[in-house]
């Protein structure tokens, strides 16, 4: 059942509106249907991919925000509200904001954002409250917000959920992302060991169809070069896939030789899943969130 279908309560009543600002992976899309299924109203501004989307469009979006302002990214979205002299109630970090700043490693390897210094320590010290995607940001996040909170990606764990069928021949999947590309040994170690592999550059698809592609394998192949699990990789552990990912960097042969063990594939399969249930389904997440709006207003 979708977001939008559902009506359901808090535990106690809260009535603000909320300004979703920008977004990343489609977090912020989902956490706003989430929202409103519990009653708010939310208005959700996304960047648009078009240089004036991206310049004009951020401090449009700025000034048409209202009530509890949640922005995603600490970068420009963030100043453009500070610039017109609104409030940041909640700023959600995600990623390469935080990476490029604060971890040299990344830095080297992929973006460099220290010129931008200035803008993203400003915005996380303006925000009323920090909050971080994965678990790995939350120790750069603190460095700057000692107060800084680790919040759960959302799931929709109905849209994603386990195929009911079985491939004769089990299939793996992978992104090439801008900053981590699907290594050849991976591919080639998984072949050896009777898997069909899909790598996409991209997504050569729509977001509403993601739980379709994923659906169709049995492995997914996480980043590497970033030590958290991606939103997509969550997304395939709620479908039921076995994963690769930053854990396994270091064993790449003895894990695929495990994967390729058909007992062991389903049961990780089956552990993926409740672990998703567990942690990130929206519904918990979503309350959780207007946990942390409330700290921000009252």
């Amino acid at each position: 059942m979708e977001a939008q279908q559902r009506v359901l309560q808090l535990d106690r009543p809260f009535d603000y509106e909320v300004s979703i600002v920008n977004d990343a992976a489609w977090v912020g899309y989902e956490l706003s249907l989430v929202l409103k299924a519990y009653g708010l109203k939310v208005r959700y501004f996304p960047r648009k991919r078009s240089i004036t989307g991206k310049t004009v469009g951020v401090f449009w979006n700025a000034l048409r925000s209202t009530g509890i302002k949640h922005v995603n990214y600490a970068l420009q979205d963030a100043f453009a509200l500070r610039f017109f002299g609104k409030t940041i109630h909640l700023l959600h970090c995600h990623g390469t904001d935080l990476f490029g700043l604060l971890d040299k490693e990344f830095m080297k390897r992929s973006k460099n954002l220290s010129r931008w210094g200035w803008m993203i320590r400003g915005n996380l010290k303006a925000a009323r409250k920090v909050i971080v995607s994965t678990p790995d940001l939350l120790p750069l996040a603190k460095q700057v917000r000692e107060d800084a909170e680790y919040l759960p990606n959302p799931i929709d764990t109905d849209r994603f959920s386990p195929k009911n069928y079985e491939n004769e021949k089990p299939k793996a999947v992978g992104f090439n992302l801008w900053y981590d590309k699907v290594q050849d040994n991976i591919v080639e170690g998984l072949k050896k060991h009777g898997f069909e592999v899909d790598v996409f550059t991209g997504r050569p698809f729509k977001y509403s169809e993601m739980h379709d592609v994923l659906k169709k394998y049995d492995v997914y192949i996480d980043r590497q070069t970033v030590f958290s699990l991606s939103k997509a990789c969550l997304e395939a552990m709620s479908c039921g896939l076995a994963t690769i990912d930053y854990r396994h960097r270091s064993n790449i042969d003895a894990r695929i030789a495990e994967l390729a063990d058909s007992r062991k594939l389903k049961e990780e399969q089956i552990n993926n899943r409740n672990f998703i249930l567990g942690t990130h389904d929206k519904w918990k997440v979503g309350k959780r969130l207007v946990d942390l709006y409330r700290q921000t207003v009252e």
